[in-house]
């Protein structure tokens, strides 16, 4: 049986992306770890992982859907690697519908819920991810789920969507 070991990040469509981030930094204390301007894409931290919170603007990237408010998706942890092979394995038995992504700082299983919600369960592919974002960025590959390798070109940022 699948089982997260904590709720990593939750990634907003917001309606600006400059009054989000002044709200969240001012509000809950959030640092900004790396910000696209032509992609209007932040990623904000606490400070001891990646990211807790990602905000895209919507209407200002091709990565944000323009007619879907508020959440984007919400991620879940899980223990590792061969956790998430498990997940797979066990979820696509079940005929559930994953995508499996290697960002350069998660391996991850996107899945849409019932109601069309985006959930994702990751594990880190890094011990200080947060260090690999602030210098290189977010990316998107298909993820080979048996080698644990990227494959393919890189892909547009959070192009996942239910069906």
């Amino acid at each position: 049986m699948v089982k997260a070991t904590g709720l990593g990040h939750i990634v907003l469509n917001v309606s600006d992306i400059d009054a989000s981030l002044a709200f969240y930094s001012k509000v809950v204390g959030l640092e900004v770890v790396t910000r696209n301007e032509e992609r209007k894409i932040a990623f904000m931290s606490l400070g001891e992982q990646h990211h807790d919170l990602a905000l895209i603007q919507r209407g200002g990237s091709e990565a944000a859907d323009p007619i879907q408010p508020g959440l984007v998706h919400f991620a879940w942890r899980v223990a590792d690697f061969p956790a998430l092979q498990a997940a797979h394995a066990e979820l696509t038995e079940a005929g559930i519908k994953l995508d499996p992504v290697q960002h350069n700082i998660t391996n991850s299983l996107y899945i849409p819920d019932p109601d069309g919600h985006l959930v994702e369960l990751f594990c880190d592919r890094w011990d200080n991810g947060i260090e690999v974002l602030r210098t290189q960025g977010p990316q998107r590959k298909t993820l080979n789920m048996e080698t644990g390798e990227a494959v393919g070109d890189a892909q547009e940022l959070l192009a996942i969507r239910p069906n």
